[in-house]
């Protein structure tokens, strides 16, 4: 889905019964200026390096592609063996234990002057959201920090059962490993739909887009795929591997206050109108905007991508010994 399929449906559905204005904001005084994270717009260290993670994956969610990567325009000219693997997996390390997402972001190799930009954008966002407590406050999964693979990690015999499996056999050979994220598996959530809106959630999650905007962040893929709804009616924003951060010049009041109005009329013009069609028993006009056109089976937990038809894969991720601890809290300098 993309902002094509929003304009099409704007110009072939001129009118809509359901219809509802959306709210709109004034670029000139948006976001709202918060001081106390004002100094976090120039926040672009990389904090949290998992250092001894062991991590066991149990399935493949992008089922052949990330979210972001269907929306990026750069990243469907990459290779396939270039393009982010993500994973619903175990971890085990010293600050959590649990599931997690795992995603794995191979060094773009098309591109030498840009090895790791996206997990650099990627990183960057979920550190500051971190440190500004976007992430605690549930605003976006929690973030628990960024893995580098080792170098031997598709020769060594004890990393076998993850280099051998499927989705990550197809990376590039490369001296440069991959590197990857590890962040909050939201379970019990299901991605934003005509089945799970309200008017109060669509308020909330535009509440919360504004206080991310107003870190200095662009998420540049904000549609009902990345808007999970908790079983508790909270909204969460995930994946920010397209965003921008300030002091990037993109990253201005004009440019946020153009996604907020274009995520305003998808959840108040398309979402609602199609949730007051679904609540009579009507057919939904707008199926090309979400993530799945059929109601929520009972008992539904899993809140990402369709996982791959393949047989679970157990394995254990045990890099280098780190001396100092199983988990490296710092921040780590640019590459």
């Amino acid at each position: 889905m993309s902002l094509e399929t929003v304009c099409y449906y704007e110009r072939t559905i001129p009118h809509d019964p359901y219809h509802l204005d959306p709210p709109s904001v004034d670029e000139t005084t948006y976001p709202p200026d918060h001081k106390p994270l004002k100094r976090y717009k120039k926040f672009v260290k990389k904090t949290r390096r998992c250092r001894n993670l062991q991590i066991r994956l149990l399935e493949c969610l992008d089922h052949k592609s990330s979210a972001s990567e269907k929306s990026n325009t750069s990243s469907r000219q990459l290779p396939k063996s270039e393009r982010p693997r993500v994973f619903k997996a175990f971890a085990n390390y010293e600050k959590y234990q649990g599931l997690v997402l795992f995603k794995v972001i191979p060094p773009t190799l098309s591109d030498p002057s840009n090895l790791f930009y996206q997990f650099e954008q990627e990183v960057v966002a979920y550190s500051r959201l971190d440190k500004t407590g976007l992430c605690e406050a549930g605003y976006v999964p929690r973030y628990y920090g960024w893995y580098e693979f080792p170098p031997s990690w598709r020769s060594d015999p004890a990393l076998a059962h993850i280099s051998n499996h499927p989705r990550l056999s197809e990376l590039p050979h490369s001296d440069t490993p991959p590197r990857a994220l590890v962040i909050e598996y939201l379970d019990n959530a299901s991605p934003i739909s005509p089945w799970n809106i309200t008017t109060e959630v669509a308020h909330e999650a535009l509440r919360r887009l504004t206080e991310i905007h107003s870190i200095g962040l662009l998420h540049r893929d904000a549609f009902p795929r990345n808007l999970m709804v908790r079983e508790d009616g909270e909204p969460v924003w995930i994946d920010f591997g397209c965003s921008m951060h300030s002091p990037d010049f993109r990253v201005r009041s004009q440019t946020q206050a153009e996604e907020y109005g274009w995520v305003a009329c998808i959840l108040f013009c398309f979402l609602l109108a199609d949730h007051a069609r679904v609540v009579r028993g009507q057919e939904i006009w707008y199926p090309d905007l979400y993530a799945s056109t059929s109601p929520p089976k009972a008992g539904s937990t899993d809140c990402s991508l369709p996982p791959t038809d393949e047989s679970e894969l157990e394995g254990l991720l045990s890099p280098e010994q780190d001396p100092t601890g199983l988990y490296e809290a710092e921040t780590v300098q640019r590459l």
